[in-house]
């Protein structure tokens, strides 16, 4: 049995390993379904480690900004007080300090929303006070409330998220995007919000309602659906689609089920809007289930995919053509 270190299965993922490294790596994965598991467990780890040290250095710069200017305004506001009391008869300033009192009080519990936004390269996490979680993609942003209200949890997206929502059957969970809202208990789901081009909600699991801003059109959706506003025709639709394939951005995994190449030619057609194509004596009996890494170009995910299914690949422009191995 072939053994590797961490250190290797880190710097495979990197993309950093040598040529004899990287056939060391091909061969223990080969060895065991194990092994593949232990190595993409490694690499969405390793994603998701990242993402939320992004997040908790975003959240506390944000968290001290807003209680800096919270505490500004009490200053502020104490000042003016005390110089209507000084100013003013008894009777008159004790209603002032009623009215400063109660204004404390609020300030200490401010309903402030806090903005998030993804860097411009990398996708950021977002714990809710409820402790759903986001994933929001590259250029997007999400706004809450600090702390959610009684009977509802709202939030607004604008550019793409990926929800885990914890279930609460006392507080809907709303999200308002662009040209869509979405009402959920307890789901997960991808919502498109963005203003140039199709909007849309893709459900993974559960249950979701979707409904335009204006409330002119609404859906409710069951996993594997997918529903399409057009931002140009302004008409909802619902289509059948691979909502894991659509979310797959927030992991950084493609997932295959009893998939044959000609499935994941489709797949990866989707992901990228690239020009693929299967080449002459292509087996399509044999079907592959598991996942393999997103990579931000073709290229490079179809070089890992070659290392668990018998492929190989050329690129010319703008065309590219899968033969087997």
């Amino acid at each position: 049995m072939t053994q590797i270190s961490e250190d290797l299965i880190i710097r495979f993922i990197n993309n950093a390993c040598s040529d004899a490294e990287l056939v060391a790596v091909r061969k223990w994965i080969e060895e065991s379904d194990e092994n593949l598991v232990e190595l993409f467990e490694t690499e969405k780890t390793a994603h998701r480690v990242a993402s939320l040290r992004i997040d908790e250095a975003t959240l506390e710069r944000a968290r001290a900004k807003v209680y800096g200017r919270i505490e500004a305004e009490k200053r502020s506001l104490a000042r003016q007080m005390r110089r209507r009391l000084m100013l003013r008869a008894t009777g008159i300033a004790a209603m002032v300090a009623v009215v400063l009192f109660a204004g404390l009080y609020f300030l200490r519990k401010p309903d402030v929303k806090m903005m998030y936004v993804a860097t411009t390269d990398q996708s950021m996490t977002v714990v809710l006070p409820d402790s759903s979680v986001v994933y929001l993609n590259c250029n997007s942003q999400l706004a809450y409330p600090e702390r959610f209200a009684s009977n509802c949890r709202e939030v607004e997206l604008t550019g793409e998220g990926y929800f885990e929502v914890s279930r609460d059957s006392n507080r809907p969970f709303r999200v308002s995007g662009q040209y869509l809202n979405v009402e959920v208990l307890g789901t997960h789901f991808d919502f498109v919000s963005r203003d140039s081009i199709n909007n849309s909600v893709s459900l993974i699991e559960g249950s979701v309602e979707v409904t335009t801003v204006n409330q002119s059109e609404g859906v409710v959706l069951e996993p594997g659906q997918k529903a399409v506003y057009s931002v140009e025709t302004g008409h909802l639709t619902v289509q059948t689609t691979n909502a894991a394939v659509d979310a797959s951005w927030h992991d950084r995994m493609i997932p295959f089920e009893n998939a044959n190449l000609n499935d994941i030619v489709e797949i990866l057609r989707q992901l990228y809007g690239r020009n693929i194509e299967l080449g002459a004596n292509v087996d399509l009996t044999k079907t592959y289930s598991g996942v393999t890494v997103y990579c931000g170009d073709l290229d490079s995910t179809l070089t890992r995919l070659s290392n668990t299914i018998p492929i190989r690949f050329t690129t010319k422009g703008d065309k590219t053509v899968i033969y087997p191995r």
